[in-house]
């Protein structure tokens, strides 16, 4: 007799289970594949940008960065900056942005982290954000040599986190 019950309950919340997944509707749907201020609304766990094809100046070679989401609410940034050649200072600077409405607004940041007589540099983070918005990485890449300053910035597309 207890088996039986135990059997019906069980079989009772596999059928809730099943009701539920099937009834539950993002958000994220209703805008995925927007562009918002260059980014793309996507439902990927990752969004990355990065040009290393594209010259940037004599020293600064390319600027790339991520953001990853982790799952229970939690963001990774990671960022690098990278020259052709050692210059006297190299930076990165990443800032996390939410989507509220049509803004990215400012979440957080790591940086500027710099490194000297180098030719390359990085920076991570982790960050506990809220459910129900779009997020995405700038990145602000920078190398000196000299009196020569060469920078460019960045933004990944936007990643969905629930």
């Amino acid at each position: 007799m207890r088996k039986r019950k135990v059997k019906i309950l069980l079989s009772a919340l596999m059928m809730l289970c099943m009701v539920l997944s099937g009834l539950s509707v993002s958000a994220a749907d209703d805008r995925l594949g927007e562009v918002v201020d260059g980014s793309i609304l996507t439902d990927e766990m990752q969004a990355e940008y990065g040009e290393p094809s594209k010259t940037k100046g004599t020293y600064l070679s390319s600027g790339s960065g991520s953001v990853t989401n982790l799952g229970g609410r939690q963001v990774y940034i990671s960022g690098r900056t990278n020259c052709y050649r050692v210059s006297d200072e190299v930076s990165v600077t990443l800032t996390l942005q939410r989507l509220e409405g049509n803004s990215w607004v400012y979440v957080g940041s790591v940086g500027p982290v710099c490194a000297y007589n180098t030719y390359t540099v990085s920076a991570s983070r982790t960050f506990s954000v809220s459910g129900g918005y779009y997020y995405r990485v700038k990145g602000t890449h920078a190398a000196i040599k000299g009196s020569t300053g060469e920078s460019c910035s960045s933004y990944s597309n936007g990643i969905w986190v629930y």
